[in-house]
């Protein structure tokens, strides 16, 4: 527990009093103060009496939202950018970059679709060579094998910073250093790491880094974060075109010459859901009153408490032992004869606690809210459920 726990447990999330919820990398539950930010926001347009223009509401929760991200990632807030999801980040590497042929870009069998079946889509489109480090026997990616498939015809080095599957998280700064070493960009899919450990872009030195908002971030689905580095920002012609690019400050519609937004403002095309905003600079809110390092290291306590717990019961976990090897999340194998989905289906039943099958394991994952007993129980549901399968 940190300080300041047992408070927001009772009222920011009462509804995870009575139950164990360890399954924030596929959703995490809603704060109260995330609902009530987004219910205020969508009240205000079924009132026929507002009299703030509407622009300026946009603008201020824009605006805070930017400073919490910035806070978060410990980077200016010019380079952020809004997203709709994780593949809105992706897609601007994935359209920005001038592809020719010959050339490669460099990803990992490990990934989540959302960071690997649009590579496979524009190598297809463009004749470019697609490079995916494979899975090895630990179940994980080689960094080694990563760094050797970059080359001076490498475009684009594009990974999970924390993997869905297994937890892995990859040394960003010395891959990035190669990269960079041969003219690569890097990007990556960080909806497992943001919010949960500490991420900061401009130490790794990465060029994009896409979170979308519904798991660690605490935020509502439809809206998320997008870091761009000012390398991109200053060389890369936005590649999603649409009126929000540019700057109608002016109030000037009917104007034909108008130049880009400064920063990394530039890309968002397009209007994006301003209730989700609101959700979403509210769990920033939360979660930086906690302070991210306390925070990821709250979280990685809590891990390796699970890894113990599982490993004395005789179990396998796939998960990197090594705190910053890992995410928040852990991969727990069990007897290959056992039903996984029944597993889940009794401890969320029978002891109401919730995790997620995935990669032919059990994931279990933590969040600023979970505890010490939540592990406990935890453990305990899974030992007395595998008697019972």
């Amino acid at each position: 527990m940190f300080e300041g726990q047992d408070k927001i447990r009772k009222e920011e999330y009462p509804q995870l009093l009575n139950r164990v919820w360890l399954n924030s990398a596929a959703f995490a539950p809603h704060a109260k103060s995330v609902v009530k930010a987004m219910e205020q926001f969508i009240h205000y347009f079924h009132d026929p009496t507002v009299g703030k223009a509407v622009d300026q509401l946009f603008q201020d929760v824009t605006e805070n939202t930017m400073s919490g991200a910035a806070k978060l990632w410990d980077c200016n807030k010019e380079n952020v950018s809004l997203v709709i999801n994780t593949a809105h980040g992706l897609n601007y590497p994935l359209h920005g970059i001038e592809w020719q042929k010959g050339d490669n870009l460099v990803t990992s069998e490990l990934e989540f679709p959302t960071n690997y079946l649009p590579w496979k889509y524009i190598s297809k489109r463009k004749g470019i060579e697609f490079r995916a480090a494979k899975i090895n026997e630990q179940k994980q990616i080689s960094e080694e094998e990563i760094i050797s498939l970059i080359d001076d015809k490498t475009k684009l080095v594009s990974l999970s910073l924390v993997q869905f599957n297994n937890g892995q998280r990859v040394d960003a700064k010395r891959i990035a250093k190669v990269a960079h070493e041969h003219g690569a960009l890097v990007s990556l899919d960080a909806i497992q790491a943001c919010g949960a450990i500490e991420v900061y872009p401009e130490k790794m030195d990465v060029d994009f880094v896409s979170a979308g908002g519904p798991k660690f971030l605490m935020a509502p689905l439809g809206i998320g974060l997008c870091y761009i580095s000012s390398r991109v920002i200053e060389t890369m012609e936005p590649p999603l075109q649409g009126t929000s690019n540019y700057d109608f400050s002016d109030g000037d519609w009917m104007s034909r010459e108008k130049p880009y937004h400064k920063g990394a403002k530039r890309f968002q095309n397009g209007t994006v859901p301003f209730y989700c905003v609101a959700g979403l600079n509210a769990a920033l809110n939360l979660i930086n009153s906690v302070g991210i390092k306390t925070v990821a290291n709250h979280n990685h306590s809590l891990i390796k408490m699970l890894i113990e717990g599982v490993e004395e019961m005789g179990l396998k976990v796939i998960t990197p032992h090594e705190f910053e090897r890992r995410g928040a999340l852990a991969n727990v194998r069990v007897d290959k004869d056992k039903d996984l989905n029944k597993i889940v289906e009794l401890m969320e039943d029978k002891y109401r606690v919730t995790i997620s099958t995935r990669f032919d394991g059990l994931r279990f994952s933590v969040q600023l809210f979970n505890t010490e007993v939540d592990i406990q129980k935890g453990l305990l549901a899974l030992k007395t459920t595998l008697k019972e399968v």
